[in-house]
């Protein structure tokens, strides 16, 4: 059945909150999609799904609504569920609510926050400002910059799996012009959120600053972590992030450097199938991605150990060395430590799954058959994109056209 009209359009850059807000009028419930397939012709701009639920904005992001997402935003924006503790303890709720799905991998996201409410992880407020934030940031980067075209898909179901009643469209979308100004205001001092913060230490040392407040400056200008770092660690609004540290480049405190251009992101699969290694290759070097390979358990760590790996696809079920054998002596190497693990089996069970989080790793299932392959690559892409991104997160220059 064809959509309506009205549920459908194509916009040029800066019309899509108007298109949406006109378009938005009627109480509807699922996804406005919004692709935007010649934004970029160095890269693909991922699209954009903006969740409704009786015409209130729930959640944005590059998929729908799904636990794992909520998780992930949450995590971003509430410090304490990033303990070892916590993380913990949500693995537990995870796989006490997959049995409730009849065999999904996928968790309602109502369920998870309820939970997580009942283990006093996370306050509604928390939940609701979280969101608020992300669907921010998302707009900052997609909203006034790039043509496209949006199409609405209903999901009646969404209204029962929001975990929070939402947000007026058009108060966002006043919210997002206001932000939109003060990044142009910014642009002077802020070019760029992936610069570096560089502390001018005579300066500090002169200045007016307590004690406390050097060696807080002084840490936050350490590492060369950039503005998008240090927001994302103090789980802070990268906007407001940038305000601060315009005040102390204007108060000559703090210099800004750019990064040194990574090198193409490199891939390490260590897997004793030929045929696996070979079409994992071939897909993930068509995105983009530099791959060094491994076909034997036993020396894989010294291949690992040479390469600059962004992240390493492990096989569970190999000879002489498992997976998990292998995930253990990468976590003892300093330098691979926070390499983000992803756990590869043809086996689709709950406890490789719980093994697999347990040791700090994602999991991914390979395809049985051809017709499993588009979801795997989709899985696959969705993945890289998250842990191994080809491209840093939009400069504020981009913001600001």
């Amino acid at each position: 059945m064809l959509m309506p009209t009205s549920y459908s359009f194509a916009f040029q850059a800066q019309e899509l909150p108007q298109k949406l807000s006109q378009t938005s009028k009627r109480i509807l419930t699922g996804y406005w999609l919004c692709e935007f397939p010649d934004a970029c012709q160095t890269h693909k701009v991922a699209p954009l799904y903006l969740s409704l639920s009786r015409g209130q904005v729930v959640f944005s992001g590059h998929q729908r609504l799904a636990g794992r997402d909520i998780l992930k935003t949450l995590q971003r924006y509430v410090p304490r569920l990033r303990s070892e503790g916590a993380r913990h303890t949500i693995l537990a709720l995870e796989q006490a609510l997959i049995p409730k799905r009849q065999g999904s991998q996928s968790i309602v996201p109502l369920e998870l926050l309820n939970e997580l409410r009942k283990q006093n992880l996370v306050s509604i407020q928390e939940v609701v400002q979280a969101f608020r934030s992300k669907i921010l940031s998302d707009f900052d980067e997609y909203l006034f910059n790039y043509s496209g075209h949006a199409q609405f898909l209903p999901s009646p179901q969404l209204r029962l799996q929001s975990p929070i009643s939402g947000f007026e469209l058009n108060e966002l979308f006043a919210e997002a012009q206001r932000r939109r100004m003060l990044w142009r205001k910014l642009k002077v001092q802020i070019p760029s959120l992936n610069s570096i913060p560089v502390l001018n230490e005579d300066t500090a040392m002169r200045s007016n600053l307590s004690i406390e407040q050097k060696q807080r400056l002084e840490k936050l200008a350490s590492g060369d972590r950039t503005l998008n770092d240090i927001a994302s660690a103090l789980a802070q609004d990268p906007l407001e992030i940038a305000k601060g540290f315009a005040q102390l480049i204007n108060n000559g405190l703090v210099t800004l450097k750019s990064p040194m251009k990574p090198s193409m992101a490199q891939i390490v699969i260590v897997d004793d199938s030929p045929l696996i290694l070979k079409q994992f290759r071939s897909l993930v070097t068509s995105w983009g991605y530099q791959v060094k390979l491994s076909q034997d358990p036993v020396t894989a760590l010294q291949t690992i150990l040479q390469s600059n790996p962004v992240i390493i696809f492990l096989d569970i079920n190999m000879p002489e060395i498992t997976g998990f054998e292998l995930v253990k002596q990468i976590r003892r190497q300093p330098e691979l430590a926070s390499i983000p693990l992803v756990m590869l089996t043809a086996e689709k069970t709950l406890s490789n799954n719980w093994r697999a989080q347990w040791s700090g790793c994602r999991f991914l299932t390979k395809p049985l058959t051809p017709k499993e392959v588009p979801d795997f690559q989709m899985e696959l892409r969705l993945l890289l994109e998250e842990l191994a991104p080809l491209h840093t997160q939009k400069s504020v220059e981009t913001i600001l056209i």
